[in-house]
């Protein structure tokens, strides 16, 4: 695995010549792995402090009213919105990550370089429609939790994070299916092969 890393960061910049699968997937589980890492770095400290912030001050609230009292504090404290901030930029940090991967990975399988402007045309739209939806973010969660307060439920998904958190997925999806894209066993206009690590 972490040739194949090192190969891949290696060429970062690089789309010629072709990958293996074994290759492009080592090195997406470690770009899938940073990802969760810097996620995890961004909001396990606030959020452990807010939960337990929250519990203390919890004086048998039934589960709907403290989890309602969790989201209020995490908007307080700015939460979500620098949770879409960091996707945002994680977003732009993968396009430059996977691109070249995703290119000699197509050619492996024998499809066109090109094909990645459908995952970063999808990743950017995702982009634009978290960026335009920043500054609403916290007013839509508080309202999801006052309503959800009121009826007694759980907070409730709102439909435009969910159709925008779809698009994220859509990406996945694409790389996943490239990536398992069955390799050609002869030389192709790519190259001999894919590369041996």
């Amino acid at each position: 695995m972490i040739q194949s890393v090192r190969y891949s960061l290696g060429h970062l910049f690089d789309p010629k010549g072709r990958n293996g699968r074994r290759v492009y997937w080592h090195y997406f589980v470690f770009v899938v792995l940073l990802n969760v890492l810097v996620m995890a770095i961004t909001a396990v400290p606030t959020l452990l402090a807010i939960v337990g912030e929250v519990s203390q001050q919890s004086t048998g609230q039934n589960s709907a009213a403290l989890e309602a009292a969790l989201l209020d504090r995490m908007i307080d404290v700015g939460l979500p919105s620098k949770l879409v901030v960091t996707s945002i930029w994680l977003g732009a940090f993968n396009i430059v990550l996977m691109a070249a991967s995703f290119v000699r990975r197509a050619h492996d399988a024998g499809l066109p370089g090109m094909v990645v402007l459908i995952p970063v045309g999808i990743q950017l739209t995702w982009m634009g429609f978290a960026y335009r939806q920043l500054g609403a973010v916290p007013e839509q969660l508080r309202t999801a939790a006052e309503v959800s307060r009121e009826a007694g439920q759980a907070v409730a998904m709102q439909p435009g994070m969910i159709a925008q958190d779809l698009l994220g997925w859509m990406v996945v999806l694409i790389l996943v299916l490239v990536g398992m894209a069955k390799s050609q066993r002869v030389p192709n206009q790519y190259g001999e092969g894919p590369i041996k690590l």
